[in-house]
């Protein structure tokens, strides 16, 4: 795929990114990718795949749907949905201690489709992939980049734009992560969740989660976590707007990414919405 030339071609690396079958992976990866395509994976496992960025706080959700929904008993505070949906590649809490946690196990994981465990895409447990459109994608990203501390990036969102739409970031290509689930949208073990149908009808969309991660949600329970999630301030902030990209891109880079966007999704069916309806 040709890369898209940059004004600012003269950045320095943002890390020391691991390189694995040409994608770049950050460098916790390091040592440790045949281990994860050989992880282990039971039936009764729920994995949460995403692009870096493109779930936000659905996590948050499909934890409270495996917890039964109730949003009064629930403790959703980051340490502890981190430590109830451990992230695969991470160095914490690492791959022997996610090998031996009682089941059910949730996990997450941002690799994409071909590193990903063989039993992973061998449909050996339940999948939900999430995916947001790759413009407010992008701006959310490039946020994350300038404020994680491990990071620390000090380029400009035009430098960033093009890093993005060249694949030169962490996790690689953001087409080649959401391509190839969407392809399998259909298997009876994938949940292809957009970012924007939760953000458009929540109910629905908690109802069809219930429904397929075996935790059905009654109607009741499902309008007290729509009330919970529309009352509190980490679910509603700017970056979790749909049309987030408007604050960030220029009249050009919009016109660019459109024109780019066809040959980078691979002539596929799979749309997004980039605002709000």
């Amino acid at each position: 795929m040709a890369q898209v030339s940059s004004p600012e071609d003269h950045e320095e690396e943002i890390m020391q990114y691991y390189v694995v079958d040409g994608v770049r992976l950050p460098p916790f990866c390091r040592g440790k990718m045949e281990e994860i395509i050989n992880f282990p994976v039971r039936e009764d496992d729920v994995w949460i795949l995403s692009y870096p960025r493109a779930g936000v706080w659905v996590t948050d959700l499909i934890f409270l749907i495996l917890e039964g929904g109730d949003v009064s008993k629930a403790d959703l505070s980051l340490e502890t949905v981190e430590d109830n949906v451990p992230f695969l590649e991470a160095p914490s809490p690492g791959l022997e201690t996610l090998k031996h946690l009682p089941s059910p196990r949730y996990i997450k994981s941002h690799l994409p489709y071909n590193l990903l465990p063989i039993e992973v895409r061998e449909k050996m447990c339940k999948v939900v992939y999430l995916t947001r459109n790759p413009k407010d994608v992008m701006c959310s990203f490039y946020d994350f980049h300038r404020t994680v501390r491990m990071v620390n990036y000090k380029g400009t969102f035009a430098q960033f734009f093009y890093r993005f739409i060249n694949n030169k970031l962490g996790y690689g290509s953001y087409f080649d992560h959401v391509v190839p689930w969407w392809n399998h949208r259909h298997d009876s073990n994938v949940y292809y969740l957009k970012y924007e149908d939760v953000k458009k009808d929540f109910m629905y969309a908690v109802q069809q989660l219930g429904e397929f991660l075996d935790h059905p949600t009654p109607h009741d329970t499902i309008q007290e976590i729509k009330d919970y999630w529309d009352d509190e301030p980490n679910y509603n902030r700017r970056e979790d707007r749909v049309g987030f990209w408007k604050y960030y891109f220029t009249v050009h880079m919009n016109e660019k990414f459109d024109k780019l966007l066809p040959e980078r999704m691979y002539d596929t069916d799979l749309e997004f919405e980039y605002v709000a309806s």
